[in-house]
């Protein structure tokens, strides 16, 4: 049997965690079988998943200018890849192959961003990787030596704005979808550049506007840099900061049966009390009758629609719902929902994001 956990701490990005973080996160693999000869990713698809081969054989691939194929490494039981994928969401620089029968556990990003959320340490390796990322990028980008001083840290990159200047440390930024902070100094001037999943949002320096902050600093020959990383912070419901929320029991209102099981294995796995009903009128002699915390509902009930459920409920308790979407459902009708509060609409039926949503509506600011 392969050993899971063994090699989710071969990997670099989890190498630092503990049995609890493993275990968190083998709880959100999804399984998947190819056929001899799928083709599992390739080159230009996004790159949203890593993947643990648990039996078969995998080739990674390139492909010269006149599409000749070369084999730059091969997989096996046990082996991983995709990994550096979960950090920067890049594009795919390979093209990955089975070679035989093969059954591989995946995991999403949105399933990662949870795990980054809840365990923070790994932003320790993220710091180290995205050093050493750095490091290589600058070099094949200018061929300068010096690169190498750039610093690791477990907040981030660091070094000095004369061996790595500005301009490439905001492309590397750019390219790797960081989320941080870009602190440069200069004498006794400080700013920031402030990025999200590699989007400029806002540049500091002294009381100057921004484009005179970002002129500034640009034409700064020497200096110090530093990169702090922090996680993708997820959109969450509003809540009074001074509210404690901790969601143990959650409700599913479903008439599929499949639906409800799929959910349930879910929920139940990561310590969540579950109750499940049909429709509407069962849900609410649920509600009142045990301590429900959230409920997990389709939009379209037996006995009633969303927002009849919602009147239902508010009745009753204050009580946060996740809708599952619909792919049909009509911007005006969502608005509807949208006017009540800790209401939440997802975009399908995908687990992962229903357990997006109930992780950080538990998690306090």
């Amino acid at each position: 049997m392969i050993q899971l956990s063994k090699i989710l701490r071969q990997v670099p990005l989890f190498h630092t965690l503990g049995k609890e973080s493993i275990d968190f996160i083998i709880q959100r693999l999804k399984f998947k079988t190819f056929n001899a000869n799928d083709t599992v990713c390739q080159i230009g698809d996004p790159g949203d998943e890593m993947y643990i081969i648990i039996s078969g054989k995998v080739k990674i691939c390139i492909y010269s200018e006149d599409g000749k194929e070369q084999v730059v490494a091969t997989l096996s039981s046990g082996d991983y890849f995709g990994e550096m994928s979960l950090l920067t969401g890049e594009p795919r620089s390979a093209t990955v192959i089975t070679t035989e029968d093969s059954e591989m556990f995946a995991l999403h990003k949105n399933d990662f961003d949870v795990i980054l959320e809840k365990f923070p340490s790994i932003s320790i390796s993220i710091g180290k990787i995205v050093s050493q990322r750095l490091r290589e990028t600058l070099e094949k980008a200018s061929h300068l030596p010096q690169v190498s001083k750039i610093e690791a840290t477990q907040q981030g990159p660091q070094g000095s704005l004369k061996h790595v200047p500005l301009v490439d440390l905001i492309r590397f930024c750019e390219s790797n979808s960081v989320t941080g902070t870009l602190r440069v100094k200069n004498n006794s001037q400080e700013g920031t550049l402030e990025f999200k999943a590699g989007q400029l949002q806002e540049v500091k320096l002294s009381d100057m506007s921004e484009d005179e902050a970002l002129d500034t600093m640009l034409n700064w020959q020497d200096g110090f840099f530093a990169i702090e990383l922090r996680p993708l912070k997820l959109d969450r419901f509003k809540e009074d900061e001074t509210k404690e929320v901790e969601i143990r029991n959650v409700l599913i209102l479903s008439n599929s049966l499949v639906v409800q099981k799929i959910i349930e294995r879910a929920l139940t796995s990561m310590g969540y009390s579950i109750s499940k009903a049909k429709n509407i009128t069962d849900g609410a002699e649920v509600f009142r009758q045990r301590n429900i915390d959230l409920i997990v509902s389709d939009i379209k009930l037996p006995d009633g629609d969303g927002l009849k459920l919602i009147e239902t409920v508010r009745e009753i308790k204050e009580t946060p719902i996740v809708f599952l979407g619909e792919s049909n459902l009509k911007p005006e009708y969502r608005a509807m929902f949208d006017a009540h509060k800790d209401i939440k609409i997802t975009q399908g039926h995908e687990v992962s994001e229903i357990v997006q949503l109930i992780e950080h509506f538990n998690q306090n600011e």
